[in-house]
């Protein structure tokens, strides 16, 4: 988008905390070192931050940036190589499994949901999940690669996260139909989980 803020600090000077965006973060019960993320969330790409809240459960740790307007909430998009909200990466310090849920518009695939990021093995492992659960994925060739190093699911502890681009037909039926967000959910919530046992015990900050 060309009317896109370029980094936070522009548009928190532009827009009011609480009343045309918020930030939500929520610590898990279990410690550990995995987050789910919606950086887009709220009215932005609708229903990431219900996916991510779902995904994280009360068990993981969760960020959420949430636009509140009531209307033109694309305004508030950040792109994810420009996403530089202070509590997000302070989280993202401590952090070596990071997963991001995207919204991207259908075109002419409804379905898919596209991943990306620069953590091959978890990546791997969600889209595993995701297709015994029934749901269909895509890693290559598409236009959401999500491997810069300065996109924000980059930019844990091991600078490598995960990305969903979960596309808007898909999100509006998980919004609808309970049994199916909680099957796609718990599907990636296991890959988190999965994934997380082993990186976890890696990562040189330990909880």
């Amino acid at each position: 988008m060309d009317n896109e803020f370029p980094n936070f600090a522009a548009l928190r000077a532009a827009k009011i905390e609480n009343v045309d965006y918020r930030i939500v973060v929520r610590r898990g019960a279990r410690t550990g070192s995995a987050i789910v993320m919606a950086p887009h969330g709220g009215k932005i790409e609708p229903r990431t931050s219900l996916i991510a809240e779902t995904i994280a459960g009360g068990d993981l740790d969760m960020y959420c940036f949430e636009g509140l307007m009531p209307e033109s909430n694309r305004e508030l998009h950040i792109t994810s190589r420009n996403f530089d909200e202070e509590s997000a990466l302070e989280l993202l310090r401590t952090k070596s499994t990071v997963v991001a849920v995207h919204g991207r518009q259908d075109r002419d695939d409804p379905s898919t949901v596209y991943l990306g990021g620069k953590d091959a093995g978890l990546v791997s492992e969600i889209a595993g999940r995701l297709q015994e659960a029934g749901f269909q994925t895509k890693r290559d060739n598409h236009p959401f690669p999500g491997i810069q190093d300065s996109n924000i699911v980059n930019r844990g502890l091991m600078g490598k996260g995960a990305q969903l681009e979960v596309p808007f037909s898909l999100r509006r039926r998980l919004g609808t139909e309970p049994e199916l967000l909680e099957k796609f959910c718990t599907a990636v919530r296991n890959a988190i989980e999965t994934f997380d046992a082993i990186n976890g015990a890696r990562s040189p900050i330990m909880f």
